[in-house]
């Protein structure tokens, strides 16, 4: 047995090591994976809906692209929103088991592990020798970026595929050795794959791709002929072919479809790396500061973190380097990524300045406005890796690192101490009430429309998690979800009811006065939605709320695992 499994570790200990990490990164959660949560709050209730809506929306025979279960009566186009078809298709088998709370953790292991052994296996493309190519993937998979990502943002985490897509576009644009039909259809299932798992990341690709193959065509322009361009032309065609006929069905419902937007989603501005953000380790590094939190719009957002001890190793190395290939690409792709990562306008030390950047070009763009500037971080790290690994192996071969092993051990501290993430995240448990998890929610008629207390509106979107938990039983008004508002333009407090505003007072701790006109209107408003129940949980404020509905109702509620319930 050990002579078998010995040469399996010596292959895949790289991956088998990045496992290890991300599970010591998430190792709170691991007490209770299907009770535990990074926050009850803002986006990760939103995420553990979008992670079993797919499954459900499946198995019950819908598209999973709309969705009257949240801001009914209209409902709300997901294709919009950060959906994630893909990763929750794949982890049916985990939501059907042990629901979306425990879908998402695994999940969020598995996007540090397999993005950090995706740009591991892909280095190995330029890169022979195997502790280069560990540094390859510890760089890009654990880095700031992603680490910070990880937080909140469960879409932006999942980055397995953009290594992939460029050793695609290597085959099909510089060695040429497979058939272009090949490389071009794999091309474009990866895209496709991408869009299914994470929009935003496949726009900010292609503006990446754009820009490499400019890069390309500076710096080879002496070894095109019409066989290689003939060949990329095949190669792409084919990759736009499987793209479109894949894509058509989504984003047909995305750009044609019911509760469509017609203008931008979100203000993406203000998403923006400071110019010091490279330099200064921000509140997810072990070493950093919790001071500049706010830098490149928010906690979860700054992560465009290098160290200066990287930088200077990158520098060094582009410069001994520049007439390697690969490092002269990756070394001009990562400045530009760098510089569009800045966004529209310069921000420095937590100021913005009036000084505009290239990145505004692109945020003029139809679809591309609504790209992050901060986000591009994730390809400056991905070619940071590419030029250290690189570089290691080459100064390995040289005998460089035999001849000063103690300046190699300084160097490899000096770098990775930095970056060292503060871990492990803190995970609370998700205090989702029995009532959801529990035969008793059965009592509201499948399908039907449920008044909730709290309301699923951000920074208060508990109740999305626990829709999902209990199977989707009910559908609800509100959802921390993108809806057109009357211009067409992307909004977060679309469709705000009475019942909303109403309650809203004892969510914040004031008093409300119910009157007779606002109880005639409530009781309009339930009519009129053909409202079937009302569900208050045991929360802050929910006593007052619960002497509200019985006012109006005219009787008293039914209270069982932490819910006051009303059935109609």
């Amino acid at each position: 047995m050990t002579s078998l499994l010995r040469p399996l570790l010596a292959r895949w200990y790289a991956p088998l090591v990045y496992l290890l990490l991300a599970l010591v990164g998430h190792a709170q959660a691991l007490r209770s994976l299907g009770g535990t949560t990074r926050c009850a709050c803002r986006d990760a209730p939103e995420t553990d809906w979008f992670l079993g809506w797919t499954p459900y929306a499946v198995l019950h025979g819908h598209a999973p692209w709309t969705s009257a279960h949240l801001a009914a009566p209209e409902g709300v186009n997901l294709m919009w929103n950060t959906l994630m078809p893909l990763p929750g298709l794949l982890m049916t088998p985990v939501t059907l088991l042990a629901g979306p709370l425990a879908t998402h953790t695994l999940l969020a292991v598995l996007g540090m592990t397999l993005s950090a052994t995706a740009m591991w296996w892909v280095a190995g493309r330029w890169v022979p020798w195997g502790p280069a190519r560990f540094v390859a993937g510890l760089l890009y998979g654990f880095s700031p970026y992603l680490v910070g990502q990880a937080t909140d943002h469960l879409h932006l985490s999942l980055v397995a595929l953009p290594p992939l897509v460029l050793l695609c576009l290597d085959e099909l644009l510089v060695r040429q050795r497979r058939r272009a039909l090949l490389a071009g259809s794999l091309l474009g299932l990866l895209a496709l794959a991408q869009l299914l798992t994470a929009e935003e990341v496949l726009a900010s690709m292609f503006v990446v791709c754009v820009a490499g193959l400019a890069v390309l065509l500076a710096q080879q322009w002496r070894r095109l002929d019409r066989g290689r361009v003939r060949h990329a032309a095949v190669g792409l065609s084919a990759a736009a072919g499987v793209l479109v006929v894949g894509a058509a069905w989504p984003l047909g419902v995305q750009f044609f479809g019911p509760r469509r937007l017609s203008g931008p989603a979100t203000g993406a501005a203000p998403f923006a790396a400071d110019l010091l953000g490279a330099v200064v380790p921000g509140p997810h590094q072990l070493l950093g500061l919790q001071s500049i939190a706010s830098w490149g719009g928010g906690p979860t957002e700054n992560g465009s973190y290098l160290g200066i001890p990287l930088l200077l190793l990158l520098a060094a190395l582009a410069w001994r380097l520049r007439s390697v290939a690969v490092v002269r690409f990756a070394t001009v792709l990562g400045a530009v990524t760098l510089v569009l990562s800045l966004g529209e306008r310069l921000h420095v030390a937590g100021t913005a300045y009036g000084l505009p950047l290239p990145f505004a070009a692109v945020a003029a763009l139809p679809v591309l406005h609504d790209l992050a500037a901060v986000r591009f971080s994730l390809y400056v790290a991905l070619f940071a890796a590419l030029v250290a690994a690189v570089g290691v192996d080459r100064l390995h071969a040289s005998g460089a690192l035999r001849r000063r092993p103690g300046l190699a051990v300084v160097a490899t501290l000096a770098v990775a101490v930095p970056l060292l993430p503060a871990w492990p995240y803190a995970y609370q448990d998700a205090r989702t009430p029995a009532y959801f998890t529990t035969a008793t929610v059965e009592r509201v008629p499948e399908g039907a429309l449920a008044l909730t207390y709290p309301v699923p509106r951000f920074p208060t979107s508990a109740p999305m998690a626990w829709q999902a938990v209990a199977g989707y039983r009910y559908r609800s008004v509100g959802g921390y979800v993108i809806t057109p508002d009357a211009q067409g333009h992307g909004t977060f407090t679309g469709g705000v009811t009475l019942w909303e505003r109403t309650v809203l007072h004892a969510a914040v701790g004031r008093p409300m006065r119910l009157t007779p006109r606002l109880s005639s209107r409530l009781a309009a408003e339930i009519a009129r939605l053909r409202v079937r129940a009302v569900l208050v949980a045991d929360t802050r404020g929910s006593a007052e709320v619960v002497r509200l509905v019985t006012a109006v109702l005219g009787r008293p509620g039914e209270h069982a695992g932490g819910v006051t319930a009303w059935y109609l």
